[in-house]
């Protein structure tokens, strides 16, 4: 059994937006998805972009808008995007409280991505070295 929690998965800091990165090729050997959970802070902004894997997002809390190719829609908790294979896509923090999702996305990004898009040490090794 590979059990992560967010304190020791990689994870990436940018534009108010905490990722982790939870079940993938690199962390626990997953060969066919990757999973990832995000916190997105107000004002925080996932830009538009898009990649070869397809992903779904699932809203935890929170409330925001997403773009999906041409569409853009509010987006509260409880709600699912799927977001298909080199779909332009970004996600935006229009609450004043943290917006936290899930994401899935298959095939996985892989082990040489994972480390270019999570660069950062799990906070569990970080607080090893101080």
């Amino acid at each position: 059994m590979n059990i992560k929690d967010k304190n020791s998965s990689r994870r990436y800091k940018r534009d108010n937006i905490t990722s982790y990165l939870l079940s993938s090729e690199e962390a626990t050997g997953a060969r066919h998805i990757t999973t990832s959970l995000i916190e997105m802070q107000n004002g925080g902004k996932q830009h538009i972009h898009s990649h070869d894997t397809e992903q779904c997002y699932y809203i935890l809390e929170g409330s925001g808008k997403m773009t999906v190719g041409n569409e853009t829609q509010d987006v509260v908790a409880g709600m699912s995007i799927f977001i298909p294979s080199n779909e332009p896509h970004g996600l935006e923090n229009t609450s004043k409280s943290v917006l936290r999702y899930l994401s899935a996305g298959s095939p996985p990004f892989g082990k040489k991505d994972e480390v270019e898009l999570w660069p950062l040490p799990p906070i569990s090794e970080s607080l090893e070295q101080q």
